[in-house]
């Protein structure tokens, strides 16, 4: 299940205009690539992925929580994240 603090997919939305909501379109997507750090000794993940669609690259941050998958961001990629998207993919 996704969940989310609601003030900061307000956050969100007016700074990306990208909708937590939206975010399983980078989660689910089985061509994404993955990249785990720590923060505050909590693993995150931020999920990197072409959206053919839109035709742009989205990066999802998040952490998990038992089922729970917890969105902390979701915005257009940076070009460091799309570099490192397409050396993966190669």
């Amino acid at each position: 299940m996704y969940v989310w603090d609601e003030k900061k997919r307000l956050a969100n939305l007016a700074k990306h205009r990208l909708d937590f909501a939206d975010a399983y379109v980078v989660y689910e997507n089985p061509e994404k690539i993955t990249v785990v750090t720590n923060r505050n000794e909590e693993q995150r993940y931020a999920d990197v992925a072409v959206i053919q669609v839109v035709q742009t690259y989205l990066t999802l941050v998040y952490v998990e929580r038992g089922a729970d998958v917890r969105i902390i961001s979701f915005r257009n990629a940076s070009r460091k994240e799309r570099r490192r998207y397409l050396d993966a993919r190669k």
